[in-house]
């Protein structure tokens, strides 16, 4: 059992924190990271510094891949999403944000958006105007 969402990379790696991202998409080991692995091995670091999904193999995505082979977004289930947030919040630029949107037809939607100083913040789908 699990709740099936798709997660949203919109984040751009700092220049200063590229070779540990790297190390940890490479080998996915580090402080914290054991728990990460299954979203590790699917995240790929463009030459641009941004964050993708690699396309899943049964070609099933929501997105057609890129050339590279690469999506912008991909469905699952991540258990493991906020932590993922949480050490990534140390390495990424101003704005960067992770989106999740429920495949389970309830509409709901959140993430975390990130402030470039190693803090993020939750996101929540909210009302932005009043009844008409």
């Amino acid at each position: 059992m699990g709740y099936e969402s798709t997660l949203y990379l919109g984040v751009k790696i700092k220049a200063a924190s590229v070779r540990a991202v790297k190390e940890a998409l490479e080998t996915r080991k580090g402080p914290g990271l054991k728990s990460l692995g299954y979203i590790l091995e699917v995240v790929v670091l463009l030459p641009d510094r941004f964050l993708v999904f690699k396309a899943s193999e049964d070609g099933l995505d929501r997105y057609e891949p890129c050339e590279d082979g690469t999506v912008p977004a991909l469905s699952g289930k991540w258990y493991e999403a906020e932590r993922f947030a949480k050490w990534l919040k140390q390495h990424a630029e101003k704005g960067g944000r992770i989106v999740m949107h429920s495949d389970e037809g309830d509409g709901e939607a959140w993430g975390w958006e990130f402030d470039g100083r190693g803090r993020m913040r939750a996101l929540q789908l909210c009302p932005v105007e009043e009844w008409k």
